[in-house]
């Protein structure tokens, strides 16, 4: 397993090592060293109380919520003449907010 380290000068003196992606394993030492070989300590605890396992997951796809209306007037012989009414009424509003 091959994990990323960051490690940096403290405030002051000594050093602090980070694993990047597990923010709980934090430690310091004197030295770079030092706080390298601590960091390996902690991984080694951290791993001890579990194990890492694979898992492969899908989350559930969810379907839009108006999905289910769409398309619900594809057989309406009545729906043309619906949309006409539609269109009249929005050039009706539009002559009026224009004048």
């Amino acid at each position: 397993m091959t994990l990323s380290i960051f490690v940096q000068p403290s405030i002051g003196n000594g050093y602090t090592a980070k694993v990047l992606g597990w923010p709980e394993i934090i430690v310091a030492g004197e030295t770079k060293e030092e706080a390298l070989e601590k960091i390996k300590s902690a991984i080694d605890l951290r791993l001890g109380e579990g194990e890492i396992i694979r898992l492969q997951y899908e989350p559930p796809t969810k379907e839009h919520a108006w999905m289910k209306f769409a398309g619900m007037w594809k057989d309406d012989p009545t729906f043309d003449d619906f949309l006409d009414e539609i269109r009249a009424y929005r050039e009706e509003l539009d002559r009026e907010w224009n004048q």
